[in-house]
């Protein structure tokens, strides 16, 4: 939904805040550093002088909280260079593959980097909204930006009280069709059922968030699998519960015979609750399935929709938890590499005759090697990798066991006195 929502409306204002580092094109003059030597290329590389302790950075320098996502602030500083008016385009037409988490600790460690990055740039980009008028850009342009930097702003206010709002959206849906009496949405049940399953999933949920606050504190996704795994499942059952009781809120509001529907257009403008859901679900899935359709792209409604449904509390109360817990790791934290890179690659530092310290890289200068290396290249890309099971080492098997009996002891004692 981003590639049919977001991004197509960011690229008419003329600022896309998420572009996919691996599957980006910039013109190299848009990303030279001006004469005083800051600028994109600058603010860029800027993280990889903060590794290691002697760097003497905070958590909170842009340049480290934003390391694994280069992109949003690299666009932010493309857009702000001094009497430069560069904008950024989203083209429809390309297409890349790409390689997903295949397991929920991985899916968890990457989307740790993903929030984390986005929230620090976001965070800066709202505060600094300003350098956008020292630019080249047009003014016209200006007025058009500033109206979604305002925009985003809003949004990130949502985003940092999502936990909050999606609790509250579970709440008052379950509680009001749970009351007693005779439309209650468990009477098929019994006619005192709805108050019980109002309290048990209210309960569950409540135990649910302190579980994963707990895990997300001291114990890495891939030791503590089962227990994210679970709260994955029971999220899911909790918003099952939730859309059943939506659902039977709706069915409550809206005619039971063909003769009420035939003057449905009065009755939305009688009724204020049924103007409320008609418009919250055209606002929501109904814009979701006319802009798919709109985009000509709307398979994946059918194919993933339901899926999407059960994992959407697990978007917001553990990736989120498990983000804000950790903002501390600015790893990569996907593919094995949860540590930061101190490989060079082809480089080699060497000293020259003078004694001081350089780089030495090895590059084909023949055209029969570079011919070579791409066709071997190309025909690598032929060819299915074969999945890499994930291994530890037994001192981080033996950590992560550690940290895991560490929270099921707290979770025991803290259940048994509340």
């Amino acid at each position: 939904m981003s590639n049919i929502l977001d991004k197509p409306l960011e690229s008419v204002f003329g600022y896309i805040s998420v572009l996919p580092g691996a599957f980006s094109a910039y013109r190299y003059k848009a990303l030279l550093n001006g004469p005083n030597g800051k600028g994109p290329l600058a603010s860029y590389f800027k993280g990889e002088t903060m590794h290691g302790g002697s760097s003497g950075a905070s958590i909170f320098e842009v340049g480290r909280t934003t390391i694994p996502t280069h992109c949003r602030f690299t666009n932010m500083k493309l857009l702000e260079k001094h009497k430069e008016n560069w904008t950024l385009k989203y083209v429809k037409s390309a297409k890349a593959a790409t390689d997903v988490p295949a397991t929920v600790p991985e899916f968890i460690s990457q989307r740790r980097r993903w929030l984390n990055g986005s929230l620090f740039a976001s965070i800066h980009a709202t505060v600094f909204f300003f350098k956008i008028w020292t630019s080249g850009q047009n003014f016209f342009r200006k007025i058009v930006l500033q109206i979604e930097f305002i925009y985003n702003a809003i949004q990130l206010l949502f985003t940092w009280t999502s936990l909050a709002n999606f609790y509250l959206a579970f709440f008052f849906l379950v509680n009001s069709a749970t009351q007693p009496g005779p439309k209650n949405a468990f009477n098929f049940l019994s006619n005192s059922a709805g108050a019980y399953v109002f309290d048990i999933f209210r309960g569950l949920y409540i135990c649910l968030l302190f579980v994963v606050l707990v895990c997300s504190l001291g114990n890495r996704p891939q030791g503590s699998r089962w227990s994210y795994l679970t709260a994955i499942i029971l999220f899911g059952i909790c918003n099952i519960i939730t859309i059943w009781c939506a659902g039977y809120t709706v069915y409550l509001a809206v005619p039971h015979n063909a003769e009420g529907w035939k003057n449905i257009g009065g009755l939305i403008q009688q009724s204020k609750t049924l103007q409320d859901i008609v418009i919250a679900l055209l606002a929501t899935y109904g814009l979701y399935f006319i802009s798919s359709f709109m985009h000509f792209e709307p398979w994946h409604m059918f194919t993933s929709f339901v899926q999407y449904m059960f994992l959407l509390p697990s978007y917001v109360n553990i990736l989120m938890m498990y983000a804000m817990c950790n903002l501390h790791d600015v790893t990569w934290g996907t593919k094995g590499d949860n540590g930061a890179s101190k490989d060079l690659g082809g480089a080699k530092k060497v000293k020259n005759e003078d004694g001081k310290e350089m780089l030495e890289v090895e590059l084909p200068t023949a055209r029969e090697d570079v011919d070579q290396l791409w066709v071997a290249a190309r025909n690598s890309l032929k060819i299915k990798p074969p999945p890499e099971k994930e291994t530890r080492d037994a001192a981080t098997k033996q950590a992560d066991h550690d940290r895991n009996s560490r929270t099921n002891v707290v979770l025991a004692w803290v259940g048994s006195n509340m």
